[in-house]
């Protein structure tokens, strides 16, 4: 039997020990241990060499703690044991920032939170005017830039809300409180909007702005009412105008049609008026040149057509002769049947 096998096992020998089997072989011993050190690098380089990015992700790789590419969706192999360090971010999700408010739970009746006195101090604000209104507002940010946004700011989505409600503040200061009430409201985000990711850009947050919603601007509650009032007024002034103005574009369009439409018969008339004189004129020298001709015959042509003319509109004629007993009735025209 060899030293470096165990011995075989029979009814009268003791079991296999093997600690002292691994100190009657210690070269065996050595190799095995590097073997199952071995495999279990393998299989730890195996499993840290590859990963996973989703659809709507983008991946940073850090090579020994310095940038090294970026991957997008799909699968992918790194060098493991930690040389490279993987650093997803999703971005095609677009994120929502609220201020002044938070939603508590969404869906069909979505449910907000205003009442803490952190909220109450985000949606107060200071207008030009020296009034005071509350805005709730949400912006909706995706990443753009997922190196920067990463790396480049400490805490982007932190400077993100600083810089919106600094920005928000300006804007608001810079008008009155019945243009924040009323009619500047879009103005107000779409300036905002802007600013922001100017401010954004020179920090180098790798932030987009996608867009900036004023959800709610409201006066504070011991002046609300005044302020409703005045809106409504404002909002019946407004009601009046509109149909002053409806009415406007109604009656002027059909008074210019009307215009038109007498400029046109008047038009027409004159036009008519001018071509039956000169269908006149015509026909008066065609009558002219025939006279020229046989002035007798043409004489008694005009006799005859003039006549022709007029005793049809002669109901009867009565001729008195003074030497005659009676009174002779001719040419009964007027008779019924008669020629």
């Amino acid at each position: 039997m060899s030293p470096y096998e165990p011995p075989p096992r029979g009814r009268t020998q003791q079991p296999f020990n093997p600690g002292e089997w691994a100190a009657q072989n210690p070269v065996r011993t050595f190799c095995f241990a590097w073997i199952a050190v071995g495999v279990i690098l393998v299989g730890v380089g195996l499993f840290t060499s590859f990963y996973t990015v989703e659809a709507n992700e983008e991946a940073v790789i850090l090579r020994f703690g310095k940038f090294h590419t970026i991957t997008g969706p799909g699968f992918h192999g790194r060098l493991p044991f930690g040389i490279d360090k993987v650093y997803k971010g999703a971005v095609q999700t677009v994120n929502v920032a609220e201020f002044g408010f938070r939603t508590v739970s969404a869906g069909v009746k979505t449910r907000y939170d205003r009442s803490t006195r952190l909220l109450m101090a985000e949606a107060d604000m200071l207008t030009g005017d020296v009034n005071l209104a509350m805005l709730n507002w949400e912006v909706r940010w995706k990443i753009r830039d997922l190196k920067d946004f990463l790396f480049k700011v400490r805490d982007p989505v932190e400077t993100l809300r600083d810089v919106s409600q600094a920005v928000m503040r300006i804007e608001v200061g810079d008008r009155s409180v019945d243009e924040v009430l009323t009619t500047d409201r879009l103005a107000i985000a779409t300036a905002a909007s802007e600013r922001m990711q100017t401010e954004l850009d020179s920090y180098g947050c790798g932030i987009l702005i996608v867009k900036v919603n004023l959800k709610g601007v409201v006066p504070p509650d011991p002046v609300r009412d005044a302020f409703n009032r005045v809106e409504e007024a404002k909002q019946e002034k407004d009601r009046i105008l509109n149909l002053a103005e409806g009415l406007r574009n109604q009656r002027i369009p059909a008074a210019r049609g009307e215009a038109e439409k007498v400029v046109k018969e008047a038009e027409g008339y004159h036009i008519g008026r001018v071509n039956r004189a000169e269908g006149d004129v015509s026909a008066f020298l065609a009558v002219l040149e025939e006279y020229r001709k046989a002035p007798e015959v043409t004489r008694r042509r005009l006799y005859l057509e003039a006549m022709e003319e007029i005793l049809p509109n002669v109901g009867e004629i009565t001729v008195v002769d003074g030497e005659g007993p009676g009174v002779l009735k001719h040419l009964d025209l007027g008779r019924q049947g008669g020629q």
